[in-house]
C-alpha cells in the first residue's frame, strides 16, 4: 500500500514539473531563458515518448504537456478507484 501512495505522490510531483515548465515555457516570449536542466532532463523525454504516439502540434501550439497532464491525471484516478482504502 506504502507504494502506491508513493507512486501517487512521484506522479503529483511529476504534474506540478510539468506546470513549471509550461510557465517558464512561456518566458521564451519575453526572451528569457529560464528553463533548467535537471526540469529539461525529467520532462523531455516524457515529451519525445507522447509526440512519438499522438501528433500534439497544432499550428504554433504544443498540446504535449496538456497531454502528459491528462494522463498523469487518470493514471491517480484509476489508482484511486481500483484502491479506495489510499487517501490522498
Amino acid at each position: 500500500m506504502q507504494i502506491l501512495v508513493a507512486i501517487v505522490i512521484f506522479l503529483e510531483i511529476l504534474s506540478m514539473i510539468v506546470i513549471i515548465d509550461v510557465i517558464l515555457s512561456w518566458l521564451t516570449l519575453l526572451w528569457l531563458k529560464a528553463r533548467p536542466k535537471f526540469i529539461a532532463d525529467i520532462i523531455d523525454p516524457i515529451y519525445e515518448k507522447v509526440k512519438k504516439l499522438i501528433p500534439t502540434i497544432f499550428w504554433p501550439v504544443d498540446f504535449t504537456p496538456i497531454i502528459v497532464i491528462l494522463l498523469i491525471w487518470f493514471i491517480k484516478w484509476a489508482i484511486v478507484i481500483i484502491f479506495p482504502e489510499i487517501q490522498i
